[in-house]
């Protein structure tokens, strides 16, 4: 598509969005789900909690849009139960949680996988939005496109593996995040998590640690986790007095449980169920404000790490919890010009907003714009007016209910302009209009000459050769507007 400038516009208007989900509480709902990733030809078995006005196992869900987040079990913990106080809470507050039950096992009777449990991580979060848009299917038309993936100790470093090269998820958690990297058969595949990992996660992140955790080496998780992570808004809380597996509702059972390699228990001085409230103040206002966008709760998570005897922490983010006490919005949005028959319109472009912190410090941003154009008609030549939207980045407090922006940008359709035939020089390609095929003339050039045609949108549909006369097939192209490119000569052609 070609664009042309016409003049910068500065208009804009401030709506109010208040987006608070789910002020109820609700009952927790359960059902068993067997998702199964073809691509690795691997079931993940997995219990999935919902948001319910009776709950039980395949009640009803409560009318309502709620996030998604999918938890990662620890080694030798695929017992749910054992988290039940975080899927609990979580439940009651309007989310889904998504417990996989893959790579439970406890060495030495069984190793659980490292790089496998991640990637159920992974696709759970590509299942649960899919089964949003699933007609028929139970989560159908309930699930909202933000989702956070949480993990403790293995489940934390499958966590880690989920969200490397992965935007589809809003926000990570991990909980005593366990890096180790040992070799077959003691603690898993020997997958190397700090390297082909962690280099590679972009989205928001939370470590939180527990002081007395000596099951993860100090070298193998703990602040280096946090450390190693190199995205624009990071936190680390560690919860004073804790141990590794109180992060657990209570202590695992059978031959080998996560306590047995615990040999510091001795030294906790809070108990399990200080640990287990500590860890829903610390991550619900968290999930709140990124899941939710519900921009008090930022307020209330700062508040607590900062101000809580429970903890100590560091929080490293691009702008951290600013009070904005003016927002300058300049445009860079163009209006453009458009051929006829263009069978797509919208207008390229970003947005910068300047942003006063504390009357002083001032952050500039360049963020997308979600267009939408009403009532395009690329045949008929005229002004139509495209409106796009942003919300302040994530990670900056927002006033209370929190803002949009709009701006606004005219897409003009140029008359329709005829021609019989395109000419490259000696060549020729002709007719124009053109329906099912073109015909093309070499006039006697000695080499092959390279056809390339291409959407109005930059897509390259067709490539082809030509030697001396001859015909191209296009009837594979939808009608619209197209590129026609020869020993980089363009050209315009329609397809009627």
């Amino acid at each position: 598509m070609n664009f042309k400038a016409s003049f910068t516009i500065i208009v804009f208007s401030i709506i109010s969005t208040s987006f608070v989900l789910n002020a109820q509480t609700y009952s927790v709902g359960y059902k068993s789900m067997n998702a199964h990733d073809a691509n690795r030809d691997r079931d993940i078995p997995t219990t999935i909690y919902y948001p319910s006005d009776v709950g039980g196992e395949n009640a009803a869900i409560s009318d309502g849009v709620f996030p998604a987040v999918i938890f990662g079990h620890g080694t030798g913990m695929a017992d749910e139960s054992l988290y039940d106080y975080i899927y609990e809470a979580l439940v009651s507050e309007g989310y889904i949680v998504l417990f996989p039950k893959t790579e439970g096992g406890m060495p030495p009777l069984s190793t659980p996988k490292h790089e496998p449990f991640g990637l159920d991580l992974k696709y759970l979060n590509f299942v649960i939005k899919f089964e949003n848009t699933n007609p028929g299917a139970f989560f159908n038309g309930h699930v909202s496109d933000k989702t956070a993936i949480i993990g403790h100790s293995l489940g934390g470093k499958g966590t880690l593996i989920a969200a490397a090269n992965n935007t589809d998820v809003t926000t990570i958690i991990t909980l005593c995040a366990a890096l180790s990297n040992p070799p077959w058969p003691f603690a898993g595949n020997g997958y190397d998590v700090v390297n082909n990992s962690l280099p590679y996660i972009t989205v928001p992140s939370l470590v939180v640690d527990s002081e007395f955790d000596c099951v993860v080496p100090d070298d193998e998780g703990h602040y280096v986790t946090y450390d190693l992570l190199n995205v624009d808004c990071k936190t680390y809380v560690n919860i004073l007095g804790g141990g590794h597996c109180y992060m657990a509702s209570y202590e695992g059972s059978g031959l080998i449980s996560c306590e047995t390699a615990e040999n510091c228990s001795g030294d906790f001085t809070i108990s399990r169920e200080e640990q287990n409230n500590t860890v829903l103040d610390i991550i619900i206002p968290y999930l709140d404000y990124y899941l939710k966008e519900d921009a008090a709760a930022l307020d209330d998570f700062v508040d607590y790490i900062s101000t809580s005897s429970a903890v100590t922490y560091q929080r490293d983010c691009e702008i951290m919890n600013p009070q904005i006490s003016q927002v300058d919005v300049y445009s860079q949005v163009q209006n453009i010009t458009v051929p006829y028959q263009t069978i797509e319109a919208s207008a390229v472009s970003q947005l910068a907003q300047t942003i006063t912190i504390d009357d002083t410090e001032e952050v500039e941003h360049l963020v997308s714009l979600n267009w939408s154009v009403a009532n395009y008609d690329g045949n008929t030549p005229a002004d139509y007016t495209a409106t796009g939207s942003f919300a302040l980045p994530s990670g900056v407090e927002q006033s209370n209910p929190p803002v949009s922006l709009v701006v606004t940008a005219t897409i003009t359709v140029e008359g329709a302009v005829y021609v019989t035939n395109m000419s490259f020089g000696d060549v020729e390609i002709y007719p124009n209009p053109a329906t099912d095929v073109l015909f093309y003339n070499n006039n006697g050039n000695e080499s092959d000459l390279n056809v390339s045609i291409y959407s109005s949108l930059g897509k390259l549909e067709i490539c082809a050769y030509m030697n001396n006369n001859g015909t191209i097939d296009i009837k594979s192209l939808e009608p619209g507007l197209y590129l026609v490119k020869i020993n980089n000569q363009i050209r315009k052609l329609i397809i009627e």
